[in-house]
């Protein structure tokens, strides 16, 4: 290859992506396939081109670059999470050192530990976890602080670590138990099912709750009074929860049909619980008397018939928005 073809390569070369694109004038065009007709590198130079274009190179170049920083970025979190749990060892040791040779057992030691487990929890899992970081660090929570509550419980002479642990984890589960659910991978006859399961549970641990506080202190009459409180109230929040969720109506319906059970549900909801914890059977919105406000009886009476009237007054409004925008949407259905 003489001097010239070299140099009549190199513009080529440097032609080829506005050749490629279409994108240079009919001159340089004719140059191009003149040339590739006779320079087998220039044509393989092209058909490469073609197989690889410009903006998949740059995306393919990004990609790695995305890459090796999160890998950088993993690394970094993973030493970091590994000189926390370095350090946090350190309490671990020192406290059964002393422990062990003053004689004093393993009581703050295992409540040190526990306490470590806790910290190592909301730091370490987070740096250290590629995945799930959420839920593993949420279940190692819990675990650890069950830990320092039941080695508390033993330093004291025990019988306490059930009272405290059920009302615990009944807290916890109310706020954390839905961010756990969401990020597990159920079985499939379940997948669908994890609000549904969410409420379940967070029901389960109320009664276990009121169960645990009342016979812990003997007090029969009050878990008895729990229960009829607390199933009144479940029984509002299930209702609102399959409205909600599985009501197959739309969301001006729900809305409407979730207002009519709020006004009802405030109502008589005194009336309700009379009835069961006292066997009184009364009705106090039928003492309602609006040119009379100074009694209790007829004030109560007063303010449950104006959220009864309003309540149903506005979620007939939201019912009949809902029905008509069923309706609106049957007639666009039925034009298409």
């Amino acid at each position: 290859m003489n001097k010239n073809n070299i140099q009549e390569c190199d513009i080529v070369q440097d032609l080829l992506p506005l050749y490629y694109d279409d994108a240079c004038t009919k001159a340089s065009r004719a140059m191009v396939e003149n040339h590739l007709l006779t320079c087998e590198k220039c044509k393989k130079t092209y058909e490469e081109l073609k197989n690889s274009t410009v903006d998949s190179v740059i995306k393919k170049e990004s990609a790695g670059v995305l890459e090796r920083h999160a890998k950088k970025e993993r690394n970094a979190a993973y030493k970091a999470g590994l000189v926390i749990a370095i350090l946090l060892l350190i309490p671990i040791v020192i406290t059964f050192i002393v422990s062990m040779s003053s004689g004093g057992g393993l009581g703050v030691f295992s409540v040190v530990t526990a306490s470590m487990l806790l910290v190592a929890a909301l730091t370490v899992v987070p740096l250290m976890s590629n995945q799930k970081r959420i839920v593993k660090s949420i279940l190692l929570g819990v675990v650890a602080l069950l830990l320092i509550l039941f080695f508390v419980d033993r330093m004291n002479g025990g019988g306490e670590f059930i009272l405290w642990s059920i009302p615990t984890v009944f807290g916890l589960s109310v706020v954390f138990f839905p961010f756990v659910i969401r990020n597990i991978t159920l079985p499939p006859i379940l997948s669908d099912k994890k609000a549904l399961i969410t409420m379940a549970w967070d029901t389960l641990w109320l009664f276990l709750t009121i169960f645990e506080v009342c016979n812990h202190t003997g007090n029969i009459e009050g878990m008895k009074s729990g229960y009829t409180v607390a199933l009144i109230l479940m029984t509002g929040v299930w209702l609102i929860f399959l409205v909600v969720r599985y009501l197959p109506v739309n969301a001006w319906m729900k809305a409407g049909i979730i207002t009519a059970i709020c006004s009802i549900w405030a109502v008589f909801t005194n009336d309700v619980y009379a009835y069961f914890a006292e066997h009184k059977r009364q009705l106090t919105i039928l003492s309602a008397d609006f040119s009379n406000w100074s009694n209790q009886i007829c004030l109560n009476a007063n303010i449950y018939a104006l959220i009864l009237i309003s309540g149903g007054i506005l979620s007939v409004i939201l019912i009949m928005c809902g029905i008509l925008k069923m309706k609106r949407n049957k007639k666009q259905d039925g034009h298409m």
